[in-house]
């Protein structure tokens, strides 16, 4: 799996948990906030930084036993911004405090429990086989920062999270002969 298809998948995951975690028939889309958007009831989630959790160019590569190539796993940062869609102010506000509930409750998901809620299931059906792991981190950011945030975007300033998905990718190696099981 590429890291562009990790990073899917782990948005879709992240929707999916919040789409869980709000009212019925709330919508969570994954997209860039817009200032000619209609206001609407609702969240948005958006990518802002993507980066490796930790310098690579020195670091021990892995070997597996049996293993013809060196896997090192793909640990990412991906940083998202959670917002309302500008409908009333007090929806809004609602709608994040069940954001942050479902991030602090749900702090981690592991490779077993990934594909719960996922607008694309087939994005976890192709994933090769290996471990994925995710840890949600709320970020605090200092009031002038959000607010150039939100400057940068050319909307209204309003209530939001910064949502931080610690991901670790750890590739299992094809196999070079076929495997018998018993």
């Amino acid at each position: 799996m590429s890291s562009h298809e990790v990073i899917a998948l782990v948005t879709d995951v992240l929707r999916g948990q919040l789409a869980s975690a709000l009212p019925p028939g709330t919508q969570v889309i994954v997209q860039a906030p817009s200032p000619d958007a209609p206001a609407r009831e609702g969240l948005f989630v958006h990518l802002l930084r993507i980066a490796l959790a930790k310098a690579r160019r020195n670091e021990v590569m892995e070997r597996r036993v049996g293993a013809s190539t060196l896997l090192p796993p793909l640990e990412l940062e991906l940083d998202y911004l959670v917002a309302g869609l500008g409908g009333e102010a007090l929806v809004e506000l609602a709608l994040l405090d069940a954001t942050l509930q479902s991030v602090s409750e749900r702090p981690m998901r592991l490779h077993e429990t990934l594909g719960e809620g996922l607008s694309q299931p087939a994005r976890w059906a192709s994933l090769a086989s290996g471990s994925l792991t995710v840890r949600w981190l709320l970020l605090d950011v200092p009031l002038e920062q959000m607010a150039g945030l939100w400057a940068a975007s050319g909307i209204r300033q309003r209530a939001g999270l910064l949502v931080r998905a610690e991901v670790q990718w750890r590739a299992e190696p094809p196999s070079p002969a076929p495997v018998i099981g018993v």
